[in-house]
């Protein structure tokens, strides 16, 4: 009868706790999970859905993480407590400890909602608002048609799915330099860490995709700029040929040198790293693992794209601008050569006048 009360005594107890601090505790939750209750003002922005759907997906892949680290933990105690399975283990236990374990798994997956929601109502809002907080610097000097920005998005989305390319293609040579053969090792593993690999590999994807999105608006003028905008320069004189002469042999000698050096470096990888096949580009591409293959092939579509893009640019304004810059300065030489003459004659008028004084006296 004493314990029968004396635990009574504690459940009412108990009881008493929950019931005092139930209206202060739910209200103290709901007040730190939903801090951000307030629509954001800029859904009208372009970047609007990409930048949600994106801060989505990678909310989710860091919960899918943390998931799969939490699945891996119990499994590794219940593999090191016993070593038959979780029903047959529950059966040893007493109904106290039972009740303990399924309160502290219940706690730990109530924690684990409690983040998630708490990081879903503020850090999904809030990667959304550094996104549009970023691109809302940028300013565009010129009008693109509806036709020119759809061009700048696609053009944006290859680089985008290159750099992608590239940060797979790393991380995928650094798994193959560990183990030769990553997918039987992978499927070895507890179904808790290939989940948080799985999560790990979606929150690569989705934070690459959060990194591009910051250069949304100043990507897209760029590549735009590069596309559509012509030059208009101030000083122009049609009759300097040879000024038109020097232009194009500077830009003549430039593309020699970008695409020489190209060729040099992309020679010098081949020959470092070619087990056989001599300087032959697409025998040393076949002869690549499968991760830097991909790094490979992403890096150099890559800089085909942003030399395109330069090549573009130069051909829309690089005569004209560096016309304008050359008769600058050779109007700057012709200033110089007069001032420097200027001073000459001073100065040889001064020293016939000091003559003159000395004859004088």
């Amino acid at each position: 009868i004493f314990i029968v009360g004396l635990i009574l005594l504690g459940l009412f107890f108990l009881v008493l706790f929950l019931v005092v601090f139930y209206k202060r505790g739910s209200r103290n939750l709901q007040r730190n999970l939903f801090k951000v209750d307030k629509e954001l003002k800029k859904s009208k922005d372009e970047a609007y859905l990409l930048a949600k759907y994106i801060a989505a997906g990678t909310l989710i892949a860091v919960f899918l993480v943390f998931t799969g680290l939490i699945i891996a933990l119990i499994e590794f105690l219940f593999g090191h407590i016993t070593s038959t399975n979780i029903p047959d283990f529950f059966t040893t236990l007493t109904g106290g400890s039972i009740t303990l374990i399924i309160g502290l798994i219940l706690l730990l997956f109530d924690g684990l909602i409690y983040s998630m929601i708490f990081i879903w109502e503020n850090g999904h809002n809030w990667v959304i608002e550094s996104i549009l907080l970023y691109n809302e610097r940028v300013e565009s000097k010129y009008d693109f048609s509806s036709k020119q920005k759809i061009t700048g998005k696609i053009f944006f989305g290859i680089i985008v799915l290159e750099l992608i390319g590239v940060v797979f293609g790393v991380v995928w040579a650094i798994i193959e330099s560990i183990t030769s053969d990553w997918g039987s090792a992978f499927r070895t593993y507890p179904i808790g860490i290939q989940t948080s690999f799985y999560g790990i590999f979606a929150a690569l994807f989705f934070g690459t995709l959060v990194f591009a999105m910051f250069f949304y608006k100043r990507g897209n003028n760029l590549i735009m700029t590069s596309l559509f905008v012509q030059y208009h320069p101030k000083k122009s004189e049609k009759e300097n040929l040879s000024a038109k002469v020097i232009t194009v042999g500077i830009l003549f000698a430039i593309t020699l040198i970008v695409v020489g050096l190209i060729i040099w470096i992309v020679t010098l990888i081949i020959s470092a790293t070619s087990t056989g096949g001599g300087d032959n580009l697409f025998i040393w591409l076949a002869g690549l693992s499968n991760g830097l293959a991909l790094l490979a092939y992403s890096a150099l579509i890559g800089t085909f794209t942003v030399l395109g893009l330069l090549f573009s640019y130069f051909l829309h304004n690089g005569y004209y601008f560096t016309l304008e810059k050359i008769l600058i300065l050779e109007e700057k030489i012709d200033t110089g050569l007069d001032e420097g003459k200027a001073k000459a004659i001073e100065k040889k008028e001064k020293k016939k006048k000091e003559k003159r004084k000395k004859k004088t006296k």
